[in-house]
């Protein structure tokens, strides 16, 4: 499953994964924004989704996707949290090696720096990419 959720500056981004999911199938839970709001914080979304996911997911097999402008903001928030490891991505490589490397557990795109065609390829690779473990899992330990 995956847990989506934006700010008023990821609105349209989100809502484009969300017919994507819809089309393919995909089981997920939109946590808003559900109406474009220009004060929808990105704190306010992104604790909301992180609360979610911590609460009634599993967080070895479910993920996290939270998108604002940047993307920078949410993965701030979500960085915070206990047992949330979120990479900003713009490129397929960092989608990858976050979840080979960091067994990232939350993706965060930014609307205004990243087209859906290219989110939606960062997308697919972090979801079917899977954690090495082995010295990576070491090194998780660490923190």
């Amino acid at each position: 499953m995956i847990v989506i959720s934006c700010d008023h500056a990821g609105f349209n981004l989100k809502n484009k994964f969300v017919e994507h999911f819809k089309d393919n199938k995909i089981e997920y839970v939109d946590i808003g924004a559900q109406i474009l709001e220009p004060q929808d914080s990105f704190v306010m979304y992104g604790k909301k989704a992180i609360d979610y996911y911590l609460n009634n997911c599993d967080i070895q097999k479910d993920k996290l996707l939270l998108i604002c402008g940047s993307g920078i903001g949410m993965s701030i928030v979500a960085n915070r949290s206990p047992n949330i490891r979120a990479v900003l991505c713009f490129d397929k490589v960092q989608a990858e090696q976050g979840r080979m490397h960091n067994n990232c557990n939350c993706l965060c795109l930014g609307e205004r720096n990243t087209d859906f065609k290219k989110a939606k390829e960062i997308f697919n690779i972090f979801f079917k990419t899977d954690f090495l473990g082995g010295k990576y899992k070491h090194r998780l330990d660490q923190i």
